[in-house]
């Protein structure tokens, strides 16, 4: 008898180990095409120069949720700069305008388009300049996932 508790125990402590390996309500986060460029000037150039002068930067990406519950990414940091937020674009006035924003929420199998004239990670207060063809280090935070890294190309 001793035997049979002994193998119904070890049953089903491998059904529930195995029923928690297999639980996918956490979502499955990863970043695509991740780029970056230096923040666009008034008259459509790009900002340049001494440490005091080179401004702000961008970083865009489409970050997938692949998992079947939504994440939400709450912040970002990077090397490339001081401080890094979340920002909406916005049309006012016939006038294209930023915003931070508290977070960017990820629907379970969707995803969310960071491109210019739209969200974005803004790089504020950038270390050095940013050099096309360079890679810069960026990471995201989201509630759920945790920390997620990328590599975004200086365009």
């Amino acid at each position: 008898m001793n035997g049979n508790k002994l193998s119904l125990t070890l049953a089903a402590i491998f059904f529930l180990a195995t029923a928690a390996a297999c639980d996918r309500s956490k979502p499955e986060i990863r970043l695509e095409s991740a780029w970056a460029r230096r923040a666009p000037m008034a008259g459509g150039g790009t900002q340049s120069g001494a440490a005091s002068e080179r401004g702000n930067g961008a970083v865009y990406a489409t970050v997938v949720n692949a998992g079947k519950t939504t994440d939400v990414l709450i912040a970002g940091a990077s090397e490339a700069a001081d401080a890094v937020e979340l920002h909406e674009s916005y049309e006012m006035s016939g006038m294209m305008m930023m915003r931070p924003v508290p977070k960017f929420e990820i629907p379970a199998g969707g995803k969310l388009e960071m491109k210019p004239g739209g969200y974005h990670l803004m790089l504020l207060r950038l270390k050095r300049d940013l050099t096309p063809g360079e890679k810069i280090k960026a990471s995201l935070t989201f509630e759920k996932a945790g920390q997620v890294s990328v590599d975004a190309e200086v365009r």
